[in-house]
This record gives C-alpha cells, structure tokens and sequence, in this order.
C-alpha cells in the first residue's frame, strides 16, 4: 500500500506544480461596462458573406469590434430560429417547437378566431402584463424540461428586470405563399420572461410593406423599424437592451427552397445589401463610447453547418478577437455565451442557472480583411475536418481489419514467417497514421484538397514507419519500431495539449466547432490513443529495466499522463480522470501482483474522487472566465447542489448510447477480441510465447483495457473510446506477434526472425 500512497503523493505533487502554469494565462482586455446595448441579428451571415459582398456600413463597425466564429448550436448541432433565440434567452442549449415558435403575438391579435392574450390565459392560467405573448409557451417549456440542459427559458429577461433594464426585441419574419397566416416572430422570444410574456417590442406586421421583387412578397418597413428603435433608445430608460432582427435575411432563408441557387444567390445579396443599410441606419443612433453593440448570426441556413459571425463594439472593447470560458479559444464563441456576453456588457452579473460565459476581448493589431480571412479560414478548417473523419476512421479500422485478418490466416498456415516484415510495417503505419492526423493541421491541407491530404498523411506515416524499422534493425531492437511509434503519438498528443491544443483543433480525431461542444483538451478520440499508448510503454519500460527504478518510472510515466489529462489548461479531461487513476492502480497492482480485494477497490474509489476533486479545485483557482468545464461544474454543485451533476451524468449517457451505435470506431472493439481470443486460444497459443518474451506485458493491457472500458462509459462518446484504444492494442500485439520469435514451429529457424 506504500505504493498507493506514492502514487497519490506524486500525483498531487505534479498537479500542485502544474498549477501556477494552469493558472497563467494571456492577457484580455475587459470592456467597461455599457449604457445601453443594442443587438443586431443578421440571420445567415458567415465571415464568407462579409469577405464576398460590399457591406460598407456593417464593415465599419467590424472595422472597430473584436469578432469571432459563431458555433449556432443549441441541443442540436445547428439550431433553426427559435432554438436559437430560446438559447440566448437561457443562456443554456435550448430546443422549440419549430412549427409553432414563431407565434409571439400581440395580446390584441387574433389566432384561430381568437385574441392572443384569451389564447394564452386559457393555456397557462397567467393574465399576461405584457405587450406580447409566446402562445407555444407551455409546448417550449414542457420540450426542453425532456432535455438534460436546466435551459431556464426566459432568463435573461428576468435577469435583467431584476436589474432595473428593460429589454425589447424588434422585427417580423412573417410571410408566406400558402393559405393561412405565417407566424415568424421568433426573434421576441429573446425578450420573453419565464412566463413567456414579451413585456414590450415591435412584431406586429405594421412592420412589413408590400413589395412583389422580395421573397413572399413583403419586406421590412426600415422606416417604421427605425421609428420603432428610436422611440424606445431615446426614451426614459437611460439603460436597455434592444434586439433588433433584419428579419429579410431570415425570409430569404426560408424562401430557398422555391427557387433555383442563381435566384436565391440575387435575393440573398439584396437581402445582405437592404440588410448593411438598416445597419447604418442603427448605428447612427448609437454612441459607442457609451453604448455596445452586438452584432451576431444566430442561426443558419437548414442543413448548413458553417460558422456565423458574430461581433462586439463599444466601451473598452478594441479591435480583435473573441473568446470565452466556453470556448477557451480565441475566435470561437458558442451560441450559449450571447447571453452572458449581453449581461456582461451592462455590468450585470451572470445568473447560475445560464451554462454560457461571457465574451472576453483578446485585442489584435491586424487589419479588418486579415481577421475575417483568418475567421474564413478556421471555418474552412473546420468543415474539412467534418469531412476527413469518417474516410480516416474507415481507412484505420479497415487497414487494421485486413492485417490482422491476412496475419491470422498466414499464422495458421504456417507461411506467416516470410510475410512478417511486410505485416509489421503495416502495422506500424496504421498506428502511425494517428499521430500523423494531428501532425498534418500543421500544414494549410484544406487549401490543397483531400487527396493530398491523404498522400500527405499516408506518406508522413509510412516514412516514420519505415524510419522505426530501419533504427531497429541497426540497433538490434526488434521491439524498437514499436517503442518509437507508441512514443509518437504520446508525445504528439502531450506536446500539443500543454502548449495550446493547436493541432488538435480541427484534426481528424480532434474536435470541431461546427461538431463538438468543447474546443480544447483532450479529445476521446486522443484520449483512447494516449491510454492505450502511454500503458503499453509503461509496460516496456519495466521490461527493459525490471527493478525498483524501472517501474517507478513506469508510474510517474503514466501519472504524468494522468496530469496531463486532468490540469484544466492542458487537457481537462473529467473523464479521461475518471477512467485513467483506477486503470493505473490497476497497473500497479499487476506489476506488484497484488490481490485484488475490497480494500483494494476502495482505494481506487477514493485515489479517483482526490483526483477529480483536486484538478476541479484547481480549476476553481483560476479566474472565474478562464474556468473550463469541470470549475464550472464545481461552481454549480457548489451554489446549487448536485442537481448539475446529474444533469451532465443524463446528458453523457444519452449522447454516449446515441454515438456507440453509429461510429465505425465501434467495430473496432470486436475486431480486437476476436485477435484476441486468436492469440489466446488458436494454434501453438501465441499469446503464452508473448507473455514469455513480455512478463510486464500483462499490466500494460489490463491498464490501457481498463482505462478503455471506463472511458467509454464516463465519456459521452461511448465506445469511441474504446474502439481507439482497441485499434492501437490490436495493432501493438500484431507487430510483438510478427518481431518477437513467434514464429511456427516448421517456419525454419527462429534466430533468423530479428529483423
């Protein structure tokens, strides 16, 4: 048990030593607080919009905003526009009722033969003492109660009332070709309270006029919008927040589908043009030493999966970029810190109840044209990613599938032996292959095409394959090539989590703003390859060197591993933790070969609840904007109690079942045990000869195994994580079988095996 506590000792030790590391972090200029703030939703607008068209008035005030991407998600991964307006209005991923979201309505207007305020008395039993009403509210309120968010719809408008600021949402989507009223009021639901009452706006369709050229044939009225803004911007109320929607962009959308791409390419850029000017119109009306200006897309075509702009101008904010808690990147915010960004710009504090963190200004010296065309690039960066994960996904686990097949029916054959070079460095390849998927988003590949970015990566993994095989020949080292490629992928995947996840983003098996909810740390993809990695070379340096030293170092090897995984600047991985500390008490315990009994549980219990407890305090010690997701967790557990948590628990599990049922990693995991129960139960038993030529193997794979079964079930990728893991195990016991003197009794003389 000495070794337990040397385990634990160390692990504090490293993580205390990491902390003024974690803590450190790059300076952000931080706004003053606002007078008033005044958003302008532009529906559909991406970087490529303002990089293509002539927006002068727009441009200008880009000109002097920090900007970034926009990820539009809210419980989906693309929200429409009420999920996206709800999402603001909680400050948590939202979802609606897209058929019915869009009727927010005048007490006074009629519905069904019915006034709206009568409609939602009789649905909710309130007399509402506002201007407008959500008639879906109770649908809305009963859809997101399903959903493992705690979204509390309407809350930044409570928030706000609370703080003495009205609120107001301005513009009108409606229109439609087909019999029967069109309600497309969604924008009013940013401004609805938790009763889902509008206390005051403009959405009245006195808002629209006639005009046969535009989609439906009606459009904004930029006059009346503006007599509408001015009477509530320049009235009694010295602080507000106006949301202001150039609902023709939103129109345009919806009216896609009714013409060919030549049309809808004119009406957009008019849409886009009509828009730029009741930009200009707004800021005219606005003082931007005194009042804030957020300018975002909410929301994007259906089924378009590019990023939106979004930008912030006004006191104490200088030109740059974007970032937040949520993000931890520069240039990226989601959907969910609008509204904290809102509340932040007027001095209010964020509300418990909101997941989203306000937007931090990280200021920039480049020119307007350089920061949309590198906001361009990482949007590009990030579909070109949506699109190489699959076919590498199928090109690692197929590759792996035909050399384990192809060995398995040499082996049995008995004409295994003079294939065996060829096998391995196969093999190798593929393992090489992972290190070489983040190792490629060092090179602008996406600019290239996919087909070089296949010749890139495959050429990159052969190389080093064929470098490893050729230094252990030289050296005499059959298991060398091994050895280094395992080591590669660690290094990689350490070597860039602790100086800034760089490479991870948009890699292959990294993570993706226009997918993932987490933009830095440790990926489940990454964290499958580094268990797996990291067990089996603590496991061959034991071998090389089995005495007290040799596996102490073993241990500090895969403890490093653990604060790697858990300091929130690096990795951050909660369940990498989770899964990783008893996978290596489980090391020790088969190296030590110690029994397994109660106590021996309780201790992997408690050695994972001090190290969970330790990075989240850790986390907490950082500055409430810089905390990333298990701080945050630990704020809320604290203030709230464990209802968060178990939240987050039914939220994993439900992703983690939907994803174990439709990733082709999942195939890997059978195709493993089935090498497996070969190496363990075929002809001549090839696993005895490797434990023979391996004693400490045995603790490199209960580690990695256990550090793979955990992680796929506290992971909300599931069996992600342990198909990787599966494939680097698999892939490692071909290339023992294939080096090491395993070769059939009638294949001629072992000594001749080394390569």
């Amino acid at each position: 048990m000495r070794v337990l506590r040397a385990l634990l000792a160390s692990a504090v030790l490293v993580a205390a030593l990491a902390t003024g590391i974690a803590v450190a972090g790059p300076a952000r200029a931080a706004g003053e607080p606002a007078r008033r703030t005044m958003v302008i939703s532009l529906p559909g607008l991406t970087w490529a919009d303002v990089e293509r068209h002539s927006l002068p008035n727009l441009e200008a005030l880009l000109e002097q905003s920090a900007l970034a991407d926009l990820a539009p998600r809210g419980v989906s991964p693309r929200s429409g526009p009420g999920d996206a307006y709800l999402t603001i209005s909680a400050g948590s991923r939202a979802t609606t009722e897209r058929t019915t979201d869009g009727q927010v309505l005048a007490l006074e207007e009629h519905s069904s033969g019915s006034a709206a305020g009568e409609i939602f008395t009789r649905r909710t039993g309130l007399t509402p003492d506002g201007a407008y009403v959500s008639l879906s509210w109770p649908s809305l309120l009963r859809r997101n109660a399903r959903q493992p968010y705690d979204a509390v719809l309407g809350l930044l408008a409570e928030t706000l009332r609370d703080a003495g600021i009205p609120i107001a949402a301005i513009g009108n989507a409606d229109g439609t070709d087909t019999i029967g009223a069109s309600f497309e009021r969604q924008v009013g639901l940013v401004a609805a309270d938790r009763d889902g009452v509008v206390a005051d706006g403009a959405l009245r369709d006195d808002l629209l006029v006639a005009d046969a050229a535009h989609p439906f044939g009606v459009r904004l009225d930029q006059a009346r919008v503006l007599d509408e803004v001015r009477s509530r911007w320049h009235g009694p109320d010295d602080r507000q927040v106006l949301v202001v929607e150039a609902s023709d962009l939103a129109r345009t959308m919806r009216y896609r589908s009714a013409v060919d791409a030549g049309r809808y390419n004119v009406l957009w850029a008019n849409a886009l043009a009509e828009a730029d000017d009741l930009v200009g119109r707004l800021l005219a009306e606005v003082d931007l030493e005194r009042d804030a200006v957020l300018v975002l897309a909410p929301y994007n075509l259906p089924g378009d999966r590019d990023l939106t702009a979004i930008g912030l101008a006004g006191p104490g904010v200088r030109p740059g970029y974007l970032r937040s808690a949520s993000t931890q990147r520069s240039g990226f915010l989601t959907l969910v810190d609008v509204g904290p960004t809102i509340l932040s710009q007027l001095g209010v504090p964020r509300p418990l109840g909101m997941e989203g963190r306000p937007a931090e200004v990280v200021a920039d010296g480049a020119s307007l044209e350089a920061r949309v065309d590198r906001l361009v690039s990482l949007n590009a960066a990030s579909r070109f990613r949506e699109r190489l994960l699959v076919p590498t996904t199928a090109a690692a686990v197929i590759s792996m599938a035909l050399l384990l097949a192809v060995a398995v029916v040499l082996h049995v054959s008995g004409r295994a032996w003079p294939w065996r070079r060829w096998l391995g460095f196969g093999a190798l390849t593929v393992l090489a292959l992972l290190p070489w998927s983040y190792l490629a988003r060092g090179f602008p590949l996406q600019d290239l095409g996919i087909g070089f970015y296949w010749a890139f990566t495959t050429l990159g993994a052969a190389v080093t394959a064929a470098v490893a095989v050729l230094l252990g020949r030289r050296l005499d080292r059959p298991r060398l090539p091994l050895v280094l490629i395992l080591a590669l992928m660690v290094l990689v995947l350490v070597g860039d989590v602790t100086t800034g996840s760089r490479l991870s983003l948009s890699a292959a098996f990294g993570y993706s703003p226009t997918g993932n909810s987490r933009l830095y740390g440790i990926s489940n993809y990454s964290y499958g390859q580094l268990a797996a990695a990291a067990s089996l070379l603590a496991a061959f340096l034991v071998d090389a060197r089995p005495d007290r030293r040799g596996r102490a170092g073993a241990v500090a090897l895969l403890v490093a591993v653990l604060v790697v995984l858990g300091v929130p600047k690096w990795g951050s991985d909660v369940g990498g933790v989770l899964a990783f500390t008893p996978a290596i008490l489980v090391f020790a315990s088969v190296l030590w070969r110690w029994r397994v009994r109660l106590r021996t549980v309780l201790v992997a219990g408690v050695a994972t609840a001090a190290a969970i407890a330790a990075f989240g305090f850790l986390d907490l010690a950082r500055p409430p904007e810089e905390r990333a997701h298990l701080g945050r967790l630990f704020e809320r557990v604290g203030d709230e109690g464990v209802g968060p948590l178990f939240s987050i628990m039914e939220r994993k599990l439900l992703a983690n079942l939907r994803v174990s049922t439709s990733s082709l990693w999942v195939v890997a995991i059978p195709l493993a045990l089935a090498f497996w129960l070969y190496l363990t139960r075929g002809p001549r038993r090839p696993m005895q000869r490797l434990w023979s030529a391996h004693p400490t193997l045995r603790a490199g794979l209960a580690c990695a195994t256990v550090g793979a079964v955990l992680g796929s079930l506290v992971n909300d990728s599931g069996a992600i994580v342990g198909g990787v893991a599966s494939l680097v195990l698999a892939g490692s016991l071909l290339v023992l079988l294939l080096t090491d003197a395993t070769a059939p009794a009638d294949a001629g003389d072992p000594a001749e095996a080394a390569p």
